[in-house]
């Protein structure tokens, strides 16, 4: 018999035929193999998605931004120390999973986190890794941190000293007014500043302007008198005459001024006040544009244009 060598076809009997490989077996088999495969992956992501999918892990992983700000680690290294918070004792290869650091770059950034001293390794096999105490960890950084937030707060007070004291040479300032047009809610400002007083109230304003007035806040008036607020109604009415104006007085101190302009004036407190114009008897709404302010120097200033030199009561009434 002769022998055959390596690969060679063997010889076959007559009438015998190779035979072929079942394919369907083949496909089978590596069906199975593949199906096994993803099984496996399958159960590996769940067991490590139900921890992900938790309010508690997910919170403390979304905070890694301001880790990298404050403490001035990496992404990886924030993730990677957040997730091993969480976990107590990991390995890398978990770490990997729960925290969407490539494997690759696990080891890497835990070997980091070890000589942060943030991260210890426990000896055995396979590896594990364990988070330092969070406060001993970052005592150092914080104490620093608050030194230097207590310095700065010092900084700015003294800052703020010494500009206090020669603010009359600086020369012009800059004050803050705004403007409200047609558009914006003016007589929803002018509710809220009535609404903000304290002590008194001031009002300036035409016939038209008080009826305006006390058709949309009559009840907040009365509320905020009944607070102990001191309410003064300045305006064209005569209580002696008008029917408005006298029932007025019996509430409010009302008082007869001559008042051409259309405008709403509001001083609340002598801290606040709006300035409104009014807009013509029967417009879709009662006010064209305003402007507010909080600026004492710019009350004073608009005090000084709505008041007659020769109104003594309403200079005392207006504080000047």
């Amino acid at each position: 018999m002769n022998d055959v060598k390596f690969r060679e076809e063997r010889p076959r009997a007559k009438g015998v035929t190779r035979k072929k490989p079942n394919k369907e077996t083949s496909t089978r088999n590596r069906n199975f193999l593949t199906t096994q495969r993803e099984r496996h992956d399958l159960n590996r992501r769940r067991r490590h998605s139900g921890l992900k999918s938790n309010p508690e892990y997910r919170d403390l992983v979304s905070i890694w931004p301001k880790i990298v700000e404050y403490i001035g680690l990496s992404e990886y290294e924030s993730k990677v120390y957040l997730s091993l918070i969480n976990l107590g004792t990991a390995g890398a290869r978990k770490l990997s999973l729960n925290c969407d650091v490539p494997r690759t770059k696990v080891y890497g950034t835990l070997k980091k986190l070890i000589d942060y001293g943030l991260v210890v390794e426990i000896p055995g096999a396979p590896k594990q890794f364990a988070p330092s105490h969070p406060g001993e960890s970052f005592n150092t950084i914080l104490n620093i941190t608050k030194e230097k937030a207590d310095d700065f707060h010092n900084i700015v007070k003294r800052l703020e000293n010494v500009h206090e004291e020669h603010k009359e040479s600086v020369g012009p300032q800059k004050k803050l007014v705004w403007f409200l047009d047609h558009e914006h809610d003016i007589k929803g400002k002018c509710n809220e500043i009535l609404r903000q007083s304290d002590e008194e109230l001031t009002i300036i304003t035409t016939e038209d302007g008080l009826e305006v007035l006390f058709n949309a806040a009559h009840r907040l008036l009365d509320e905020v008198q009944e607070r102990g607020v001191t309410i003064k109604l300045f305006s064209p009415l005569d209580p002696k005459v008008n029917p408005l104006a006298r029932e007025l007085s019996y509430i409010y101190e009302v008082k007869k001024v001559k008042v051409q302009t259309p405008i709403l004036f509001i001083n609340s407190d002598s801290k606040r006040f709006i300035l409104a114009k009014l807009a013509p008897r029967g417009a879709d709404k009662p006010f064209q544009t305003a402007m507010f302010t909080e600026d004492p120097e710019l009350l004073d200033l608009i005090c000084l244009l709505l008041v007659n030199g020769h109104e003594k009561t309403l200079l005392k009434t207006l504080q000047l």
